[in-house]
């Protein structure tokens, strides 16, 4: 039996597998560390975990990856609302994950706990800043922290300011949603999305993210709203006018797409400017006439016809 997924589990996930160096600043802010989001390497594992409880049940963790050249591994857990059995859980994956990448030396065998942390994205007084989890072995107790993360604790200027642009999507937790229907007050956050489009795209020119990552965040902002707001027609109108609708979807899908292509496309005129694959070989494998190919790299690669 598989635990439920939430649209705001899905798209903690889809981040997390689309645009992963955006996890990043994240993991810094949860536990204080100092990776470099444009150049570290984030590598992201399966998710899928079995939990024994009578019979067997999958538990499908929300992030399981590691960063750096060390391959430091973390979790985060998203948390709509305050449930004192998260710790359990967390611990449930934690021990399922460092099972799966133990290391043995004769009779000695080593299980590396991940660092913990939870994503409380609904406003509530509960949640406490950090869980602390206790291990009473035979060799001793040993304890660990698993530090939490409130989004109402930020604006969408203090996510911009510590680039926690995988934050973003959830921001829409912070408002009062039945105030401003029953207000109609949707302007301002009209308004705040507007300028969030804008100053996305200016990161995007200053390569501060790509395109592809701009327009997932965009898309996953449109998933968590329209979920978030389904109950409340006068937001939602205000929320289709600044998403665009399922169409962001797509020109994500699409930029990566076009990326893709544009990327094998430049392989093979390089391959024939350099001398190592024929005009002939390089057309058959775009599928075009080798006089169309031939004036398409000059026209790429800016060369004299």
């Amino acid at each position: 039996m598989s635990n439920k997924n939430t649209p705001y589990d899905d798209s903690f996930r889809t981040l997390l597998t689309d645009c992963k160096r955006l996890v990043i600043p994240l993991v810094n802010e949860l536990f204080h560390t100092e990776y470099n989001y444009l150049s570290e390497d984030v590598q992201v594992y399966h998710n899928e975990h079995f939990v024994t409880e009578g019979d067997d049940q999958e538990r499908i963790t929300d992030s399981n990856f590691s960063i750096g050249k060390n391959k430091d591994r973390f979790h985060i857990e998203c948390q709509t609302s305050y449930d004192g059995t998260i710790v359990v859980r967390i611990f449930e994956y934690s021990t399922q994950i460092a099972k799966s990448d133990f290391n043995s030396n004769d009779n000695t065998f080593e299980f590396t706990i991940p660092r913990s942390g939870v994503l409380c994205l609904r406003n509530n007084n509960q949640s406490p800043s950090c869980y602390i989890v206790k291990l009473k072995t035979p060799g001793g107790t040993v304890s660990y922290e698993i530090p939490t993360i409130q989004m109402r604790d930020y604006s969408i200027g203090g996510l911009l300011d510590k680039k926690l642009f995988f934050l973003i999507p959830f921001y829409f937790f912070n408002y009062p949603l039945e105030k401003m229907d029953n207000d109609n007050g949707i302007e301002e956050m009209i308004s705040q999305y507007q300028n969030l489009w804008k100053t996305l795209d200016d990161y995007v020119e200053n390569g501060l993210i790509s395109a592809y990552e701009r327009a997932s965040i965009k898309a996953m902002c449109n998933k968590v709203a329209e979920s978030l707001t389904k109950n409340y027609p006068h937001i939602l109108k205000g929320v289709e006018k600044v998403m665009g609708g399922a169409i962001l979807e797509y020109e994500a899908k699409k930029i990566y797409t076009e990326g893709e292509a544009e990327g094998e496309t430049r392989k093979l005129y390089k391959l024939v400017q350099k001398g190592t694959l024929s005009v002939s070989d390089a057309a058959k494998d775009m599928g075009v006439p080798e006089d169309i190919f031939v004036e398409k790299m000059k026209a790429f690669l800016n060369l004299p016809k």
